[in-house]
């Protein structure tokens, strides 16, 4: 039997159809015995939302592209994305998008044996300004800090910080479960808007900037 890493090398991998360009094969009886397995078991899991009987073959489609684009290449990972949506499910009932079982497909920090994200961040603002100094509990805890850099550790929103951290971390801890290096630089995707506090006094020769701008008076001023 072939595994999912045969079947989705490319976008929609299997066989060329008659009169069918080379480009656009049709997904294999395999593809789409994993992909009906898939919808079959989160039908029961997650019974609002899911596709339409005549929609079905489209979506199908699309998510076997889409677990492509996102790393998904074994069926232990997809065994473990139905794994995390039975853990995960609580209340909820909506059909997930084909991003969100991609994301339960990839192993987490503690499916690896790694520091959970709370407590890589929890570690990584304590010793963020002495790096070398400290003895980290893993190395890729170390890593996710000198990517998402210092001056962000600083500077930047808790918020702010916790996203980048948490990105550099993922992509991290999915680089150690495929085997590749983590030494490399990790592409920068910080938050489109990143907020660093303003001191006191900026603050208010701001507020008093604006308020003048707008012909407006505050409580002390004089009348």
């Amino acid at each position: 039997m072939k595994s999912m890493k045969q079947l989705l090398q490319k976008p929609l991998v299997g066989v060329v159809g008659q009169g069918q360009s080379p480009l656009k094969p049709m997904p294999s009886a395999m593809d789409m015995a994993i992909i009906d397995s898939v919808f079959a078991k989160l039908r029961v899991l997650f019974p609002v939302g899911a596709p339409r009987d005549e929609d079905e073959p489209m979506h199908k489609a699309e998510w076997l592209k889409t677990l492509a684009a996102q790393g998904v290449r074994s069926r232990e990972q997809v065994q473990n994305g139905l794994n995390r949506a039975r853990r995960e499910q609580g209340d909820r009932q909506f059909w997930p998008t084909p991003r969100q079982f991609a994301t339960w497909c990839q192993p987490t920090a503690c499916d690896l044996g790694l520091p959970a994200v709370d407590a890589a961040f929890a570690e990584a603002k304590r010793h963020y300004h002495h790096p070398d100094k400290h003895v980290w509990s893993h190395d890729l805890v170390r890593l996710a800090v000198r990517e998402t850099g210092s001056w962000l550790f600083a500077t930047g929103m808790e918020v702010d910080v916790r996203a980048t951290f948490e990105r550099n971390y993922k992509v991290l801890c999915r680089r150690f479960a495929s085997g590749e290096s983590f030494e490399g630089e990790i592409p920068k995707a910080l938050p489109a808007a990143v907020s660093v506090p303003v001191r006191a006094d900026e603050a208010k020769s701001i507020i008093s900037n604006l308020r003048k701008h707008l012909g407006l008076k505050g409580a002390n001023d004089e009348q």
